[in-house]
């Protein structure tokens, strides 16, 4: 490739300068990237967000055009990716939002580790959304001695054909105690 052309595409943002594709399944690392990303994916390609900076009245009403078409968020979630998009994608300057912010997602922390590892972007507690819901997953496994293993190694590992097509992302960066919380409390949704 000529030196000229190499330019206009890392100019163009095309690739990096290193030579290699962009990532285009992330957003900027901040405070609710994960979560905008997982919510967002559900329905199209983050770049969407990435193409217009939007002022954050705009994203508001993105937001609120995504739930009212079935997006599972809710006011909490909304919250904190409004805050994330108007500060990272949005038209007008704007401070990162305060930790403060990012904690209205409640202090239940087991809803914090929830959003922290985006499970919400696809399992609700009662409705089957991208994935089942948690009390689907309890009643399945209700009578199975070796679910909390068993379950535990599909939530670390990620897998696809028990509930469907669609694939479920494995969770590495999830501690162990982190895991074994996450694997009681979703047996626990009976």
């Amino acid at each position: 490739m000529r030196l000229d052309k190499l330019l206009v595409l890392v100019f163009l943002g095309i690739f990096s300068p290193a030579g290699t594709p962009q990532d285009q399944d992330k957003l900027i690392s901040g405070p609710g990237s994960t979560l905008t990303e997982n919510k967002c994916k559900i329905c199209h390609e983050l770049q969407h967000i990435r193409r217009t900076p939007l002022s954050r009245g705009e994203w508001a009403d993105n937001l609120k055009n995504m739930k009212e078409r079935g997006t599972p968020m809710d006011d909490a979630e909304i919250a904190i990716i409004l805050d994330y998009l108007a500060a990272y994608y949005g038209r007008d300057p704007a401070p990162p939002p305060s930790p403060d912010t990012l904690a209205a997602g409640g202090a239940d922390p087991m809803q914090k580790l929830l959003n922290a590892h985006a499970c919400t972007g696809c399992h609700t507690l009662a409705q089957r959304v991208v994935g089942p819901s948690f009390r689907e997953i309890a009643a399945k496994y209700s009578s199975d001695a070796t679910a909390p293993q068993r379950l535990a190694a599909r939530i670390r590992a990620g897998g696809q054909g028990v509930w469907g097509q669609v694939p479920m992302p494995p969770n590495p960066g999830l501690s162990d105690a982190d895991l074994k919380r996450l694997t009681g409390w979703v047996l626990e949704q009976k």
